[in-house]
């Protein structure tokens, strides 16, 4: 980044121990370095902000994509072919949950209007039924 060599470090070493002293250097190097680390965490801050900014965007260009993906929509479809597509994963939905209504009403025992009746006993017979059937005595 900013392109310094060896020489050129060493030449900044000698120059700050005549200028600073022996005495300060190592108060003077803790204070650059923690310079240094605060600049690193404000930097990774702000790249974490962009990138965060920048997902957001995203997200906000289109605020259909998880329709389009649930529904299986295709970039070019017309508002009509769309619509259609649309209507035919419901029907297709509501088929699917009629094939498993029949499935619960069996293991339960209920229909839609409730519980199943018990069975009635069987009519009497009168007379002139028996007389039809030839079962009757003289």
């Amino acid at each position: 980044m900013f392109d310094i060599g060896a020489m050129e470090l060493f030449v900044v070493a000698v120059l700050a121990l005549v200028v600073v002293g022996p005495k300060e250097l190592p108060r003077l190097l803790r204070t650059a370095g923690g310079l240094m680390r605060r600049v690193r965490e404000l930097s990774a801050e702000f790249r974490q902000g962009v990138e965060q900014l920048a997902a957001e965007a995203d997200l906000d260009a289109d605020p259909f994509r998880d329709l389009k993906k649930k529904e299986g929509l295709r970039p070019g479809m017309s508002p009509e072919d769309i619509t259609d597509h649309i209507m035919k994963n419901r029907e297709a939905e509501e088929a699917a949950e009629m094939a498993k209504e029949p499935i619960k009403r069996k293991s339960d025992g209920t229909t839609k209007t409730g519980p199943k009746a018990p069975k009635e006993a069987a009519p009497e017979t009168t007379d002139g039924d028996a007389k039809a059937d030839g079962d009757s005595k003289p």
